[in-house]
């Protein structure tokens, strides 16, 4: 009946095989050979854990199959028992049972505890028992170094195991790696330089109020303007659940009018150390704003600083949500007319936002709650801040952006020159819409139309402005 059972094995009916070796070890419980067999057939079955049954007493019968060794360290490092598999190999080091594979499999071993590095020098000792697993060894170790989000050693590696064998199946993986490797290397890179130009058209730049009855001076306020700007960014990969970003940004605007009192220049450092957790991570965000204004030489204008901690966590694989909650200090530099328009200030501000991505697609959903307090009575207020932001592809290399925000502030104080009865309200709408068009690898042409519409109780704050703009963008 074993033979039986042997021959229906090797001819690959697995299912009569089993039946037959499952009566031949009944008829002999004591049969190493059947459990063996038995076992080999319920693992071409991918009935593990009765392969594991079988190969445990296929190993521990006499006589002793030594090749159940092998199948039995394998089966219960796939099966997560990886503290029995640390057993058995020990039992096959010390009886020095077929070397080589007996290395490779505490490399997999390892790889499933989370010691790569350990698991890089199993494989690179079962390739000196037997050059033969080479190719099969380096993509393993390649494997491993991606784990260890040491790309460019992972790279080399896939390359490595490529070069023993091109027309394998194995080098065929290797290639489908290496890709995905040479793109996590692109943007992984620990610098990211974007650099950007446009020319805009402000139907609106002094915010002129609505009513003709609060304006005063010019009413030519439809002015063309040039705003570069460049952002550098640092995403160093760091080992272990440690994480840390920082940005520096600069942005200018500079007008064809009014240039000796409206142009800006602002700068911004931004720098976000965190801890992951796993499903989430908590980071302290910090950044800070200074700019200058021209008026007509250039003198400082403003600062801001703000501070708080930030959580991140993954609902689901496509769903990110954020949370901030943080304190903020502003200051204007230049003297107010009165003492109540002094706008420097401390408050505070709390966010919460939701991120979804399917492939090129992103959402984003945001509510945010500010509060100011200022130097100045006229200025201390309240807000919410809601928002959303989509981009999705239309055609190759073409993106739809899309953006709204309402800002609701609640003043705290009257007006006693604009309004002596009701405190201020203000009702900020925005929306935009642009395209951006990769024309050429990594530079973009960007078009964007921006509407503001800002309702207010006292008609000096009501206004309405649109903001034309079209410019190229490099990223590197």
């Amino acid at each position: 009946m074993l033979k039986e059972g042997i021959e229906q094995y090797k001819e690959e009916n697995y299912e009569e095989a089993s039946e037959i070796l499952t009566k031949a070890r009944k008829q002999d419980p004591k049969s190493s050979p059947a459990a063996f067999f038995l076992g080999l057939t319920y693992k071409h079955m991918m009935n593990y854990p009765k392969a594991l049954e079988n190969f445990r007493d296929a190993v521990t019968l006499t006589p002793k199959i030594k090749e159940a060794l092998v199948e039995l360290i394998d089966i219960a490092i796939q099966l997560g028992k990886l503290e029995e598999a640390k057993k058995w190999i020990g039992v096959a080091e010390e009886q020095k049972i077929f070397a080589p594979r007996i290395a490779f499999l505490k490399g997999q071993l390892l790889v499933k505890e989370g010691k790569n590095l350990e698991a890089v020098e199993a494989f690179e000792k079962a390739r000196s028992l037997d050059e033969s697993l080479s190719q099969v060894v380096e993509f393993q170790i390649a494997l491993c170094y991606m784990k260890e989000k040491d790309l460019k050693k992972a790279k080399e590696r896939f390359q490595a195991a490529i070069l023993q064998d091109p027309e394998s199946d194995m080098a065929t993986f290797a290639r489908q790696y290496q890709d995905m490797v040479e793109k996590r290397i692109e943007l992984e890179r620990p610098f990211r330089i974007t650099l950007a130009v446009s020319e805009q058209y402000n139907t609106n730049l002094l915010s002129n109020p609505n009513d003709p009855e609060f304006t005063s001076g010019s009413t030519d306020e439809e002015v063309f303007s040039t705003a570069p700007s460049l952002r550098i960014n640092y995403v160093p990969t760091l080992k272990g659940p440690w994480l840390f970003t920082a940005q520096y940004a600069f942005s200018g605007n500079f007008h064809d009018e009014y240039s000796t009192s409206r142009d800006t220049i602002s700068n911004s450092i931004s720098v976000v150390p965190g801890y992951n957790f796993g499903r989430f991570s908590l980071n302290l965000a910090t950044t800070y704003s200074y700019s200058i204004l021209r008026g007509p030489s250039y003198k400082e204008y403003s600062d801001s600083l703000s501070i708080g901690p930030m959580l991140r966590m993954a609902l689901a694989r496509n769903h990110l949500v954020e949370l901030f909650g943080g304190y903020n200090r502003k200051e204007y530099f230049q003297p107010p007319t009165r003492e109540e328009e002094d706008r420097d200030s401390v408050g505070y501000n709390t966010y919460i936002s939701w991120i979804w991505v399917l492939k090129n697609t992103f959402l984003n959903l945001k509510y945010e709650y500010i509060v100011e307090n200022t130097d100045g009575i006229w200025w201390e207020n309240e807000g919410h801040k809601f928002s959303a932001n989509a981009i999705t592809p239309l055609v190759d290399k073409v993106k739809l952006q899309l953006s709204g925000q309402a800002f609701l502030q609640d003043y705290k104080n009257n007006h006693i020159l604009l309004n002596n009865k009701n405190t201020r309200d203000d009702e900020t709408y925005t929306a935009s819409l642009g395209f951006t068009w990769e024309f050429m690898k990594n530079t973009s042409l960007v078009t964007q139309y921006t509407k503001t519409r800002v309702n207010s109780n006292i008609g000096y704050y009501e206004y309405k402005q649109e903001l034309y703009s079209l410019g190229l963008e490099y990223r590197y």
